[in-house]
């Protein structure tokens, strides 16, 4: 009886075993995933995951292929119309025009941060008409090659100082500087004082212009380098200024292809890492002029806000106190680019220059 009874309570209990066993009253059953489910979930994920990436990699590549084949093409369409001068192991582009002539000096143009020599395209045809005038790219922009850093007023002199020399431009020189451009300018008139004949500065930097608060600009983005590099900047005409429609009409699409070049927000963005010491470094060289023709042209639109034109102004007369000989005019129809909204008034003092009547 008492195996019997064992046996039967064994069996039981195997049966009972094989059923899930129902929750305390009032609890909740499990709601825990199963195993299974969890892993197939983190599965999809990672093939989403691995898709986007791929599809990024291949936007990125498109971008690259496109970028590169545009610039090649570009490059193609718009040859440099000087010629390229090795300056020690990379070339600048100097373009010169016009005829030399007695006693004449010629015309140095020198552009501003992120511009090539194009933003000149108004002004040296009407001045090559009296006289050689010589326009020229920075390392970096337009036709030139790419220089090694870093990008201070102090190199960018020097290398103009080897680019006349061995492309054979004799002195003396009347040197045409805007904004930045006109920086350098001051730089090599204090640099090589006698090669020099006179100075004309068009809207003009300061060595000074930091001091003020509402003289401040801000580099290129540090994105702008990456995405002109996967063709975005020229898909969308990101770094095309305003001003471009100022250029005449036949040197817009070369204006516009340098814009979209790959190095240019990095070029741009050196340019402006320079900034600090390139003040330091005019400062350092600034003197008097003595009786140097120089002459000054500033906007007359306002654009910079009423301190900053008070400011502005204020370094405008200080750049012509520099000689005994200047003369300061105002460009009433024009913002910052008077060589492209009234050129006339650039060609007309750079006349007055070479003839001593200031």
């Amino acid at each position: 009886m008492t195996t019997y009874s064992n046996d039967s309570q064994r069996k039981q209990t195997k049966r009972s075993g094989l059923q899930a066993k129902p929750p305390p009253r009032g609890e909740a059953p499990d709601q825990t995933p199963p195993p299974k489910r969890s892993k197939s979930g983190w599965r999809r994920t990672r093939r989403i995951l691995l898709v986007f990436a791929l599809l990024i990699v291949c936007l990125s590549g498109i971008g690259l292929l496109y970028q590169s084949i545009a610039s090649a093409q570009d490059a193609s369409s718009y040859p440099a119309p000087g010629k390229l001068i090795d300056v020690g192991g990379y070339r600048l582009h100097l373009d010169c025009t016009g005829t030399a002539r007695l006693g004449s000096p010629t015309v140095i143009l020198e552009a501003g941060s992120g511009n090539s020599s194009l933003p000149w395209s108004k002004v040296q045809p009407g001045v090559a008409s009296f006289t050689r005038v010589c326009s020229y790219d920075r390392a970096g922009y337009g036709w030139s090659d790419t220089g090694p850093l870093p990008s201070t007023a102090g190199r960018m002199v020097a290398e103009l100082h080897t680019l006349l020399a061995r492309a054979g431009v004799a002195g003396p020189y009347v040197l045409v500087g805007h904004s930045y451009g006109g920086l350098i300018m001051q730089l090599y008139t204090y640099t090589y004082p006698q090669q020099v004949a006179g100075l004309v500065l068009v809207e003009s930097m300061d060595a000074d212009q930091f001091r003020y608060p509402d003289l401040h600009f801000s580099a290129p983005p540090s994105i702008c380098q990456a995405l002109a590099s996967l063709g975005i900047v020229r898909l969308f005409g990101l770094a095309a200024p305003g001003y471009l429609a100022e250029f005449p009409p036949a040197a817009q699409p070369a204006a516009k292809a340098q814009f979209n070049q790959t190095r240019f927000c990095q070029t741009a963005s050196d340019e402006y890492a320079g900034l600090e010491e390139s003040f330091a470094q005019v400062r350092a060289a600034q003197h008097p002029l003595g009786h140097l023709p120089l002459v000054v042209l500033t906007h007359g639109h306002p654009y910079l806000g009423s301190q900053g034109e008070r400011d502005w102004q204020a370094l405008q007369r200080d750049l012509a106190s520099l000689s005994s000989d200047s003369r300061s005019i105002i460009a009433t129809r024009s913002e910052h680019y008077i060589q492209l909204e009234q050129p006339d008034l650039v060609i007309a003092a750079i006349k007055q220059v070479l003839t001593g009547k200031v």
